[in-house]
């Protein structure tokens, strides 16, 4: 599970009004560090559900896109 603010979820995330310039760097280095973890662990042959904190107010859509991930692995599908 991504935590909106660390890692800057589109969606609703919003650069903090004081210390701009860190906070940007701080959650595009975040961004970054959570796309090349992805990236290795596929390479791997994980199969990898990113879910953002704020989705997890609507469980049963999180549970679907569980499902879901997990029948595609079922069947062979690759992501």
């Amino acid at each position: 599970m991504d935590g909106d603010f660390w890692h800057g979820n589109p969606k609703c995330y919003r650069v903090p009004k004081s210390n701009v310039e860190y906070w940007t760097k701080k959650i595009e280095g975040n961004r970054a560090r959570d796309k090349k973890h992805t990236k290795t662990l596929k390479r791997l042959g994980w199969h990898v559900i990113r879910i953002w904190e704020s989705a997890l107010r609507d469980e049963e859509a999180v549970a679907t896109k569980i499902r879901a991930a997990m029948m595609r692995h079922i069947n062979g599908e690759t992501t």
